[in-house]
C-alpha cells in the first residue's frame, strides 16, 4: 500500500508539474502573440483592373493579383474541394487537429524528412496572416494557439473566406479567383469540377504542381483531389468519375490589350494621381477610352510609314556569318517561329541570310523556315564617310573598308512582307515617328504610337521628342494675322529677303522650298503652299510681340524667343504639345485637354476619379466638388470661332490643292498642313477632320537628314492617311460647319479680289461678315478692256501693326 501511495503521489506531482509546465509555456509563448485584428479588418493588396468603355478587361496593376471574392460567391465545390485537400475535419476541430498532427509525425518519422504537413486550414491561416514561415516548433506552437483563438473570434465559413482569399497559387496568382482567371480564364462559377480539384491540389506545392509547367504532375495532383472528395463524401463517384476524364487545358496569360505610349500614358496619369503603391495594391476599378482597333491601325501606320522611309535610304552594310554557322541561326530563327512557316507580315520584319548571289544580281536568302528569291536590290550602300561622320569605331570601320560594296553569302539581312505572299529585301529602320490622335467627338485620347517599337515604359516620343515643327507651325501665326484683321484674300508679298545682323557680320537670307518665289498672293496660298518668305512677312506686320502673346493661348508647353525665324517653326514642340494646340483650331477655338482617364473607383465602388473633357463639359462647372478636378472645367474659348473656322477653311485648301494634296486619297473633308525642317531633318503631318484630329512626327532620334526628299508630305503625311483611314471606318462623312458670322463670297483665288471678265480660277471663300472684298479683279494689261493694267498694292497686307 505504501507503494502505490508513493507512485500515486509522483503520478500526482508529475501531472501537476505538466499541467504548470503547459500553462507557463502557454503564457510564455502567448504573451506576444499577435492581435488578431488584421482578420476582423481583412483589407488584403487587390489587382487594380483597367476597363475600355465596353467593359473589356484592358490591363492590370498588380504587385499581388488578388480578386477580392465574397464567400457566398465562391462555388460550394470548390470549397469542398480544398475541404478535401487540405482539411477534411474543418468543420468539427477546434482550429488544431491532434489526430492529424500525429498522423503527419508518424508519417515524417517514417521517410526521416517532412512529408506529409500537419496543419489545419485555421493554423495556415493563422501563419499566412500574423506568423512568418520560418520552420520552427516555436512557431507551430504560436500557430496552435492563435489557430485556437481564431476559432473563438471567428466562424468556420469566415475562416475559409480568409483562407481562399489570401493563399498563394502559383503563376503569381493570390486567392481562388486570381488563380482561376489566370490559369483557366474563368470566373469562380464558370469552373468545371476537375478545374476546382486542380486548384485545391496547388497550395501543396504551387511550384511542383503547376499546370503550365509540369502538365502530368499538375493531373495526377487534381486526381488525387478528386478521389479524396469521393471518399470524403463531397462529391458523387459518378461526377468524380467524369472529371477524371476531363483533359487539363490551361489558357494562355492574358497579353494586355492596353498597349504602347497609350499604356504609358494612362500609368503615368494614374501613378500622378494615386501613387504606385495604391496603384497596385488597392483593388481600383479604372474606365479608359481605349480603342484597341485604333490603337492597333495607329501602330501599323507609324511602322509602314517608318518602313517606307527606310526604303529610301542608303543601305547599311550587313553583318557577315562564316557558313558553319548558318544551321544554328536557321534553328534559332526557326524555334521563334514555333516551327511555323510564317511569311512576314507587312509592319514586321525577319531575319534571314543570304545564301547565294546570282550572276545576274538575284538574292537566294533563307529565314530558317523558308526558301525566298529577290530580284536584284536597288539600294545604294551606305557610304564610308557617313560611318566615320557618325564616329563609328575603328572596328567597324576596318571591317567596311575590307569587305566589297556588294552582297555576299552569309550577310544577314531583314525581309519584310509584301502584302500578298512574298517578301522584300529590309533593313532594322535608322528612322523613327510618333504618332498622336484625338477624338474630337468624345474629347477623349484615340490613339498614341511613341515610336517604330514602341516598349511599356520606354522613351516616348508623343510626349518626349522635341523637335522643331517646321512649317506645321505656321496655322498658328496664320490665325494670329486673321485675329489681326487680315482675311484669307488679304495679299502679302511672297519674295526674298536679307537680314543682316546689327552686331556681327552675319545675315539670315530665308528661302522658300525649290527656293521659288509666287510674288503678291493671298494670304490662303501663302499657308496652301507654305510660302516661307510671305509667312515672314505676315510676322513683321502683325509684329513678334503680338504674335508670341497669341501663342500664350495654345498649350504649346513654354515661351518663345522673339524671333522672325520663329515664323517658319524654327524652334522646339513635343508631337503632344503641337497635336493639343490644334485642338484649338480644330474645336472652333477652343483649348481642352482630352481625356485618357475616364473614371477611377476603389475596391468599394467608391468614384475617386472622374474626368470630362471641356468640350463635353458645359455644365460640370456648376458642382463645386466637380469643378475642384482640373479635368473636369469646360473648355476655354482662346480664339473666336469664326476666326477658327477660318483658319481651319484655309487649311482644307491645303489638302485640296497645296502641299498636302496627298491627303485628299482620304476622300473626306479635312484641314492639314505639312511641315519640314531645314535639310529634312523633320517631317510633320499635322490634319484633322470635324471627328478627329491626328498628328505624325518624322526623324531620327539623333536630329540627321532623312534625304533631300522626305518632306512632310512624303515623311508623314502617309502614315497619317493610312491611320485616319482605319479611325473613320464606319464613320459619318462630314464637313465643317462654319459658325454665326461667316459669310461666302466668290473670288479670283489669284488676286483675292471679286472675279474679273479674265479671272480663271474662282473659288468660294470665307470671310468674317463685312469683311470680304468689293473691289473686282482688273482685267489683263492689253485685253483692251477699260480698267485693265496692273494692280494696285493697295490691296497689300500692311496692317501697321
Amino acid at each position: 500500500m505504501r507503494i502505490l501511495s508513493f507512485i500515486a503521489k509522483i503520478l500526482i506531482s508529475l501531472s501537476l508539474l505538466s499541467v504548470l509546465g503547459i500553462t507557463i509555456g502557454y503564457l510564455l509563448f502567448s504573451s506576444n502573440l499577435p492581435e488578431l485584428g488584421a482578420l476582423s479588418d481583412y483589407q488584403p493588396p487587390l489587382v487594380s483592373r483597367v476597363y475600355n468603355t465596353e467593359g473589356e478587361l484592358i490591363a492590370e496593376y498588380a504587385d499581388e493579383h488578388r480578386i477580392l471574392t465574397p464567400s457566398e460567391q465562391i462555388p460550394d465545390q470548390l470549397k469542398k474541394a480544398f475541404l478535401a485537400a487540405e482539411d477534411q475535419q474543418f468543420y468539427e476541430h477546434p482550429g488544431i487537429n491532434p489526430a492529424r498532427i500525429l498522423s503527419a509525425a508518424m508519417a515524417n518519422l517514417r521517410a526521416g524528412h517532412t512529408v506529409q504537413g500537419g496543419s489545419t486550414i485555421t493554423q495556415q491561416v493563422a501563419k499566412n496572416f500574423l506568423l512568418t514561415s520560418e520552420r520552427s516548433y516555436t512557431r507551430k506552437i504560436r500557430e496552435a494557439i492563435l489557430a485556437y483563438r481564431i476559432e473563438e473570434s471567428l466562424s468556420k465559413d469566415d475562416i475559409l473566406y480568409l483562407y481562399l482569399n489570401q493563399i498563394y497559387l502559383g503563376r503569381g496568382s493570390y486567392g481562388v479567383a486570381s488563380a482561376a482567371w489566370r490559369y483557366f480564364h474563368k470566373n469562380l462559377n464558370e469552373l468545371t469540377l476537375a478545374e476546382c480539384a486542380m486548384l485545391a491540389g496547388l497550395p501543396k506545392a504551387p511550384s511542383n504542381y503547376a499546370p503550365h509547367v509540369y502538365h502530368d504532375k499538375a493531373v495526377q495532383r487534381r486526381d488525387t483531389v478528386l478521389q479524396l472528395m469521393k471518399s470524403s463524401g463531397f462529391a458523387s463517384a459518378a461526377d468524380v468519375e467524369q472529371a477524371l476524364r476531363e483533359p487539363l487545358v490551361v489558357a494562355e496569360l492574358d497579353t494586355p490589350k492596353l498597349s504602347d505610349a497609350y499604356a504609358d500614358l494612362v500609368h503615368e496619369q494614374l501613378v500622378e494621381r494615386f501613387g504606385l503603391k495604391t496603384l497596385r495594391s488597392q483593388g481600383l476599378t479604372i474606365t479608359v477610352p481605349y480603342d484597341a482597333a485604333a490603337e492597333d491601325a495607329a501602330i501599323r501606320s507609324v511602322r509602314h510609314g517608318v518602313l517606307d522611309i527606310e526604303q529610301r535610304q542608303y543601305y547599311r552594310y550587313p553583318v557577315n556569318h562564316p557558313r558553319d554557322s548558318w544551321q544554328a541561326l536557321y534553328d534559332e530563327w526557326k524555334a521563334a517561329t514555333g516551327g511555323a512557316k510564317p511569311v512576314p507580315k507587312t509592319d514586321t520584319l525577319i531575319p534571314a541570310l543570304v545564301e547565294k548571289v546570282y550572276s545576274n544580281g538575284k538574292l537566294l536568302v533563307n529565314d530558317g523556315s523558308n526558301q525566298w528569291e529577290l530580284s536584284k536590290p536597288k539600294w545604294t550602300w551606305k557610304p564610308v564617310r557617313d560611318y566615320a561622320d557618325e564616329g563609328a569605331d575603328e572596328a567597324t570601320l576596318s571591317y567596311i573598308k575590307k569587305r566589297r560594296a556588294t552582297w555576299m553569302a552569309g550577310d544577314e539581312i531583314r525581309l519584310q512582307g509584301t502584302g500578298k505572299t512574298g517578301v522584300q529585301l529590309a533593313q532594322e529602320p535608322s528612322i523613327e515617328s510618333a504618332l498622336y490622335a484625338i477624338d474630337l467627338e468624345r474629347g477623349t485620347v484615340l490613339a498614341r504610337v511613341g515610336g517604330y517599337n514602341h516598349q511599356l515604359g520606354g522613351y516616348d516620343r508623343v510626349k518626349n521628342a522635341m523637335r522643331q515643327p517646321g512649317s506645321a507651325f505656321k496655322p498658328f501665326l496664320y490665325a494670329t494675322a486673321i485675329e489681326a484683321g487680315a482675311t484669307p484674300a488679304t495679299i502679302v508679298m511672297d519674295t526674298p529677303v536679307v537680314f543682316d545682323s546689327s552686331q556681327n557680320d552675319d545675315f539670315w537670307r530665308p528661302e522658300n522650298y525649290k527656293d521659288e518665289f509666287a510674288g503678291p498672293v493671298p494670304l490662303r496660298d501663302a499657308l496652301e503652299h507654305s510660302r516661307n518668305l510671305a509667312s515672314i512677312k505676315v510676322l513683321q506686320n502683325i509684329g513678334i510681340t503680338r504674335f508670341l502673346s497669341a501663342l500664350d493661348n495654345y498649350p504649346l508647353g513654354h515661351k518663345f524667343p522673339a524671333q522672325l525665324a520663329i515664323a517658319l517653326g524654327a524652334t522646339e514642340v513635343t508631337p503632344e504639345a503641337l497635336t493639343e494646340s490644334y485642338i484649338v483650331l480644330a474645336s472652333g477655338g477652343q483649348k481642352w485637354k482630352p481625356v485618357s482617364v475616364q473614371q477611377v473607383q476603389d475596391r468599394t465602388g467608391k468614384t475617386l476619379h472622374r474626368s470630362v473633357a471641356g468640350n463635353r463639359c458645359q455644365v460640370c462647372h456648376v458642382n463645386p466638388v466637380m469643378s475642384v478636378n482640373e479635368s473636369m472645367k469646360p473648355a476655354q474659348q482662346v480664339l473666336d470661332p469664326v476666326n477658327a473656322f477660318l483658319i481651319t477653311n484655309i487649311m482644307k485648301g491645303v489638302i485640296e490643292r497645296g502641299t498636302g494634296v496627298r491627303a485628299k486619297a482620304l476622300n473626306r473633308p479635312a484641314a492639314g498642313k505639312t511641315g519640314t525642317t531645314n535639310k529634312q531633318v523633320d517631317a510633320w503631318f499635322m490634319g484633322y477632320t470635324p471627328q478627329i484630329l491626328t498628328g505624325v512626327w518624322t526623324g531620327r532620334d539623333t536630329p540627321t537628314p532623312m534625304g533631300r526628299s522626305e518632306t512632310g508630305s512624303r515623311a508623314a503625311l502617309p502614315t497619317w492617311l493610312e491611320a485616319m483611314q482605319a479611325f473613320h471606318t464606319n464613320r459619318e462623312k462630314l464637313d465643317f460647319v462654319a459658325p454665326p458670322g461667316i459669310e461666302w463670297v466668290a473670288i479670283d483665288r489669284k488676286t483675292g479680289l471679286l472675279p474679273g471678265p479674265d479671272s480663271d480660277d474662282v473659288i468660294l471663300e470665307s470671310f468674317r461678315a463685312g469683311t470680304g472684298p468689293t473691289e473686282e479683279t482688273p482685267a489683263a494689261e492689253g485685253s483692251g478692256i477699260p480698267g485693265s493694267g496692273p494692280k494696285s498694292d493697295s490691296g497689300f497686307f500692311g496692317l501697321g501693326l
